[in-house]
């Protein structure tokens, strides 16, 4: 019977699920249920087997829920940053318009086809023109202070940023809209409802990254370019087509991507001469 329950004490899941509860338990059932899906959820498959569309190499899209790739402590401390009786309380209206909106990120900037061009402000004064960037790879996430999977992908990318030649890859956020303004972890931040109030937000986020960051204007129009999803993420190659984007930004994709890109443009100018 105590070796029964050693072995159940040991299994990381059983664990997880206890440490959930105790964690959680005094937020309420709705914060146990979400977090403990949060917990389960794993990754969604991916083939990162590189193609051929419309005559060059690009990737298959990544569609997932946000927790899928973080590790338990992540995922927690997502979790514990927004409302979750305000997700879960949601009108039915309320929802549809969301999953609408999430949903545009299949249909927009299809990988395979020119990327929308945009002309954002950085929070340092400088512009931001993705046709400036040909000849060069662009890689750029969504973000805000206030989209927990967002600032914690923030952190991540620091790496990313430093390991690619400037020269060669282009790696920049684009600051949207907020997501969880004066929930739970951002009590402080409320709804931007100006470029120049976005702005502000955006030069927080400055102060805690050394990744680029351009602002997208208050009507959103990056965005909606680019499907309305708070933390997505694309690759763009250096004749501007999309080859790579993922729902919820994945650093360890974007890595996997980048190298295989790279070889792949290798190996071309190897065959050419």
């Amino acid at each position: 019977m105590k070796r029964k329950l050693l072995v159940i004490i040991k299994n990381k899941w059983f664990l997880g699920f206890l440490l959930i509860t105790a964690t959680l338990g005094i937020f309420g059932s709705q914060e146990i249920i979400y977090m403990t899906r949060q917990y389960m959820a794993g990754d969604t498959p991916w083939n990162s087997t590189p193609r051929q569309l419309n005559g060059r190499v690009v990737f298959s899209e990544h569609y997932s829920m946000h927790p899928g790739h973080y590790t338990f402590t992540q995922k927690l401390g997502i979790a514990t940053k927004v409302d979750v009786k305000k997700m879960f309380g949601k009108t039915p209206a309320e929802r549809k318009k969301e999953f609408a909106e999430y949903s545009t990120i299949r249909t927009q900037s299809p990988v395979g086809f020119l990327a929308p061009d945009f002309e954002l402000e950085t929070t340092t004064g400088e512009t931001v023109r993705l046709s400036d960037k040909r000849g060069q790879i662009a890689v750029f996430m969504f973000v805000a202070m206030t989209c927990p999977p967002a600032r914690t992908q923030v952190d991540l990318w620091k790496g990313l940023h430093e390991k690619y030649d400037a020269k060669d890859v282009q790696i920049f956020f684009i600051y949207s809209r907020e997501r969880h303004a004066g929930e739970r972890g951002y009590r402080e931040l409320k709804e931007t409802t100006s470029t120049s109030e976005r702005m502000t937000h955006a030069r927080m986020l400055s102060e805690i990254t050394a990744v680029p960051v351009a602002v997208d204007p208050i009507d959103e129009r990056t965005l909606k370019d680019y499907g309305m999803v708070p933390n997505a993420a694309f690759i763009i190659d250096r004749e501007g087509f999309v080859v790579f984007k993922s729902q919820w930004a994945d650093i360890r994709k974007i890595d996997q991507v980048l190298q295989q890109l790279l070889v792949s443009e290798e190996l071309n100018k190897t065959n050419q001469g």
